[in-house]
This record gives C-alpha cells, sequence and structure tokens, in this order.
C-alpha cells in the first residue's frame, strides 16, 4: 500500500515525451472507472455522481396561464438554485458514529480535528503544475496536476483535483501505461467524496472507485482489475471512516491550506482501498531550489505513513512547496527498493 506520489512514481517506470506531445497526451478527455457493481449498489454510485454547478440547478421553463381563449407566455421566473451543503468543518462530529464505530477510528479522527482547525481553503483553479520523474539519473516520466474547479456531488459543493500520468514512446515499445487520477473534496472543509484510480497499462486494466459517505462514516472500495490473458479480478470492500479524512492525492492540496511554519507537525488520516492510514507531516524548514521555472522558494516537508501493524515499506516521502501564497508542489522525492524517484516542476 503507497501514497499517491509513490504510486505515480513506481507506476510511470522510464520514459519521457516531448513537451508537446505531453500536454497533448496528458490533456485528453477524462475516462470513467468501469467498475463491476451488484444492483443494490446503484443507489449509492447515484449518490456520488458527479454534475456540474449548472446541471445541479434546476431548468428555467416558461409559465403559461391561459385567459378565455388567449394563451400567454409569462416572462420566466429567476430559479431558486439547488441548495449546496458548504458546511464549515467542525472540531466535534455532530452525527453520533454508530454503536460498532471503532474506538482506533475514533482516535484517528480526534488527530484530524486538530489539523483540520487550521486549514483555510487556498486552491487556485486551473493552474497546471508539469513535473519530471528522474530514476537513475535519467528523466524517466512526466506528471501534469491541476485543481478543475468545482462540481457538486449529492448536493454538496466539491473541487475536482486531476492528475494524469503516461508513458513515453521509446519505453511504451517495452511497457506502456496510461494512468489517471480524480478526486473531489467538499470546497469548505476539504473532505473526500469520490476518488477514481484508472489504470491502462501494457500487462494490466485496473479500475479502482473509493465512495467515501460522510452520512455512514463509511468508505466503499470498488476495484476490477483486468489482466492481459483477459482474466476479471473484483473487489468490494465496506470500512468505517474517520470524519475528518482525505484520500491519498488530495493530501496535496490539502497542505496548500495549511500554515506550514517551521517544526509544524500534522498528522492527516488518510483513506485507501478500504484502510485507513496515518501520514504524519513535519515542516523541516525553508530553503532555495533552483528549477526549471527559475530559483524558487520552498518549503520542505517530511511525511512518513503507517498503517495499523504496517508501515510503507518504500520509505518517507520529501514535499518541497513554494514559499508563497499558492504553495505550489515543486519537487517530490521518495526512497524505493532501488535508489530514489524525484519529481521536479518544469514548464509545461
Amino acid at each position: 500500500m503507497k501514497t499517491w506520489l509513490l504510486a505515480i512514481l513506481i507506476f510511470s517506470g522510464c520514459s519521457s515525451l516531448k513537451k508537446k506531445d505531453f500536454e497533448r497526451e496528458l490533456n485528453k478527455p477524462i475516462e470513467e472507472a468501469k467498475i463491476t457493481a451488484n444492483p443494490e449498489d446503484e443507489k449509492l454510485l447515484d449518490k456520488f455522481e458527479v454534475h456540474t454547478v449548472e446541471e445541479a440547478e434546476p431548468e428555467v421553463k416558461p409559465v403559461v396561464e391561459t385567459k378565455t381563449d388567449k394563451t400567454v407566455a409569462k416572462t420566466p421566473t429567476k430559479p431558486t438554485p439547488k441548495k449546496v451543503t458548504t458546511t464549515k468543518a467542525t472540531l466535534e462530529v455532530k452525527k453520533v458514529p454508530p454503536k460498532d464505530y471503532p474506538p482506533e477510528v475514533m482516535k484517528l479522527n480526534q488527530k484530524g480535528s486538530k489539523v483540520w482547525a487550521k486549514y483555510k481553503s487556498n486552491h487556485p483553479i486551473d493552474e497546471k503544475m508539469y513535473l519530471d520523474i528522474h530514476y537513475l539519473g535519467m528523466t524517466v516520466g512526466k506528471i501534469l496536476v491541476v485543481n478543475k474547479g468545482k462540481k457538486v456531488i449529492n448536493g454538496k459543493e466539491v473541487w475536482h483535483m486531476h492528475a494524469r500520468f503516461k508513458s513515453a514512446p521509446f519505453y511504451s515499445n517495452i511497457y506502456e501505461l496510461d494512468d489517471t487520477v480524480d478526486t473531489y473534496v467538499t470546497t469548505e472543509d476539504f473532505l473526500s467524496i469520490r476518488y477514481s484510480l484508472i489504470q491502462r497499462e501494457s500487462k494490466v486494466s485496473v479500475d479502482d472507485l473509493q465512495l467515501h459517505d460522510r452520512d455512514q462514516l463509511k468508505t466503499f472500495w470498488f476495484y476490477k482489475q483486468k489482466k492481459v490473458d483477459g482474466k476479471i479480478k473484483n473487489k468490494k470492500v465496506e470500512n468505517f471512516i474517520p470524519h475528518f479524512s482525505i484520500d491519498p492525492f488530495s493530501v496535496l492540496f490539502f497542505y496548500q491550506g495549511l500554515p506550514l511554519l517551521d517544526k509544524d507537525v500534522y498528522e492527516i488520516p488518510i483513506i485507501n482501498k478500504g484502510k485507513m492510514l496515518l501520514l504524519t507531516s513535519v515542516v523541516e524548514g525553508r530553503e532555495v531550489l533552483d528549477t526549471e521555472v527559475g530559483k524558487k522558494k520552498a518549503i520542505r516537508v517530511h511525511a512518513t505513513t503507517q498503517y495499523t501493524g504496517e508501515t510503507l515499506k518504500s520509505g518517507d516521502i520529501y514535499f518541497w512547496f513554494s514559499d508563497d501564497e499558492k504553495r505550489i508542489l515543486l519537487k517530490a522525492q521518495a526512497k524505493i527498493k532501488i535508489g530514489s524517484v524525484t519529481a521536479d516542476i518544469v514548464k509545461p
């Protein structure tokens, strides 16, 4: 089990693309996850369907009034938009947890509440971050990360965070991949609602859909894997989650809303594949990075993850964010079995 960034670094393999080709490939239309669901799951899937803000508003229809033999079309009245929930995060969960709610999950929620109390929304829209992946002295891949703006899920306004990474022509002869991550978090309190990982690779095709129901304090994980021999493996996992929790991808954006003062420590509950892990982040200090987009003042964050009885075997991860209001991801580094993998910001 790995965090989103480390998964990207490992899945990306050894690849490179010309900048124009890369930008065109990574901005292709988003593919929906194709999971196998039972009929009883349809209601759950409908609840987490993604809508545009415009779709969430009622349709305007003219009012027709009949007077004697004449039909008069009145001017349409301005519609009342459908209520979109944007409840501010609180330190206590108002909803009483079920009787079988695990004590260890409650403890994670208490840790998370301290972090969310420091969070303030800070997420520029449509500002694309392109990063080169380096391994063993070579540029081995590229990633696009972007906030695609506001959507609506189950009447709640959400941010749509998106990432895409793809193999290059020379490496595709060995192993081809086209992977996409999409996550949706509430705009006011930054709680994950829906997360999907789509992997289209030479030897395997994976559709990973995770729905986080804050009404039930539960996560529902749907997983479909199709191998090159045609064999299909399906999974479904249901589990309790803390109220204050996010998915492994949106944590990159969550950092943008935190103070990130030197020596700060943040314990962030992460939901992934029906399990919970605690991401401990320590702000180690400030430094200046020499990047392709120029010298940048940066904040260095050291992150470690731990499941119950299981740690991230591939090692710790370091993030460098711009030391300004935007908090853009400038660099990330993770140790793996052989050496380390680095992601560096580049021009599109």
